[in-house]
């Protein structure tokens, strides 16, 4: 900031005294409290005895928190003018560029590099870390002792406050800080059926940029807060595929018939006809709601029942776990997000219960899929999607660089899921197929077309142990809506 001051009074400034103010609003007032905190600690932790007190400190600074909430209000104007000024200021980006934070007194980096809108974030995340501290002192400290209450309050506020923040920030905001102060972003969410202990269970699955975490919706009380309960969770560095040689023999789960899944299908059918007339002839609201829950219940029984595509992860150091997805083209989306992330110089970690909390905690307002994918979900002014039936021609394709045995499937979504409608013949030995076939899909709900392209494996080798799966390799797709 200093540098920037000195020159905002010569005839060329960097910044002029208004963008700083704006850029850095409060900097210096959040300085001057941890300054303080920090000189009035510093010797209590110098001069250590069983006598030594400090909870004040800590209460006196969650105290001050309201000078966090102007920076807070501040933040997102702070972080256009610094954008707006990296684009028509060129002196301006380059700092931006190459700016620097002195590390820890004992960290092996005297100086990490760090983005502008990192920085920005620091003075937020110093709170996350400090609840955090504050959350390790108060195990460590006897009920007893007269530091315990007032940690308790300076805890309590700092929840408040972070709780209060966390949609002021950026309501579209997609990560969470780590208490060591990097970020986790989350990259991709959903609704994904689990087989665990040899039964089907809904989850929804998170990918940020080092973790997969597995979670469940808490049942709560009306009123309360929804929150999520973690299942388990694998670092990506942890994190492999196993091949289909390699796996271990799956869950004995029961397939349901296919007669029972049509049955599912007419019924709620049959219950979507119901509700139509209800609200034609001005029904009860009771009615409705009613025969609103029984389609939930029946939508939620075939979404949790009709998968039966395998996707597989391991943990190097222990547990494999197994999806069951009715969409190829899902599965190779969630195994392309984990790989490209895995391209980069990724850790082992072991989260601390604490952090385990923290990132668990997020889940709720950084989640992008917020309602299991059943029709029954849609607000009512929703496009109910396509009836009837559709007509497609897959003619040919291009541009593979070898020969190779080539198909196509289609998948259309169907009660809110993708089920795989059609499948052209194998065109061997070719790097231009031309399949020319046509084929009639039923639409039912149906607002997406699927369209993948495949090298039939004939390797037997590669066969899967316990249900026969062969493993094709998906050399292209797309998706039409």
């Amino acid at each position: 900031m200093k540098p920037l001051k000195a020159t905002a009074t010569t005839s060329q400034p960097v910044l002029t005294i208004q963008q700083i103010e704006t850029i850095f609003y409060k900097i210096q007032d959040i300085y001057e409290i941890h300054k303080e905190f920090y000189d009035n600690l510093c010797p209590k932790v110098q001069q250590w005895d069983s006598q030594v007190t400090m909870g004040h400190l800590f209460q006196k600074l969650a105290s001050q928190l309201g000078v966090y909430k102007a920076f807070v209000d501040n933040y997102k104007v702070a972080l256009e003018t610094a954008e707006k000024c990296s684009q028509s200021n060129n002196q301006f980006q380059k700092i931006s560029e190459e700016l620097k934070v002195k590390g820890p007194k004992d960290s092996k980096d005297s100086h990490t590099s760090v983005t502008m809108e990192a920085l920005l974030y620091k003075p937020i995340d110093r709170v996350t870390r400090s609840t955090l501290v504050l959350h390790d002192l108060l195990k460590h400290t006897p009920v007893d002792h007269p530091d315990y209450p007032l940690l308790q309050d300076a805890l309590r506020i700092s929840q408040n406050f972070l709780s209060s923040i966390n949609e002021d920030i950026d309501p579209r905001r997609t990560a969470v800080t780590t208490p060591k102060g990097e970020t986790r972003q989350l990259v991709k969410d959903g609704f994904l059926v689990e087989v665990s202990e040899s039964s089907r269970k809904l989850r929804h699955v998170f990918l940020f940029t080092d973790v997969l975490l597995c979670a469940k919706l808490k049942k709560t009380s009306a009123g309360k807060h929804q929150q999520y309960d973690c299942k388990w969770y694998i670092p990506l560095a942890d994190l492999v595929f196993p091949s289909p040689e390699e796996s271990e023999a799956s869950p004995q789960v029961h397939p349901f018939p296919d007669h029972e899944l049509e049955d599912m299908k007419m019924k709620i059918s049959a219950l979507k006809s119901e509700i139509q007339k209800e609200k034609a002839n001005k029904g009860q609201s009771r009615a409705i709601e009613r025969l609103k829950k029984k389609m939930f219940e029946n939508e939620f029984l075939l979404l949790l029942n009709s998968p039966t595509i395998p996707f597989r992860i391991h943990n190097r150091n222990g547990k494999s776990y197994l999806f069951l997805l009715s969409s190829d083209y899902e599965r190779s989306e969630w195994r392309e997000a984990i790989q490209k992330l895995q391209k980069k110089d990724l850790q082992a970690f072991v989260l601390s219960s604490v952090e385990l909390q923290v990132l668990t905690g997020s889940c709720f307002k950084l989640r992008t899929v917020h309602n299991i994918p059943v029709t029954s979900n849609k607000d009512d002014d929703e496009s109910p999607g396509l009836y009837g039936f559709l007509h497609v021609i897959v003619h040919s394709a291009k541009g593979f660089k070898q020969s190779a045995n080539l198909y196509c499937t289609l998948e259309v979504d169907s009660f809110g899921y993708f089920v795989s409608k059609a499948k052209t013949r194998v065109f061997r030995d070719t790097a231009e197929p031309k399949w020319d076939e046509e084929f009639e899909i039923e639409l039912e709900g149906s607002q997406s077309l699927r369209i993948l392209c495949y090298e039939k494996c004939y390797d037997k080798t590669k066969v899967n142990k316990d249900n026969n799966e062969i493993v094709d390799k998906i050399m292209g797709k797309g998706q039409i809506q």
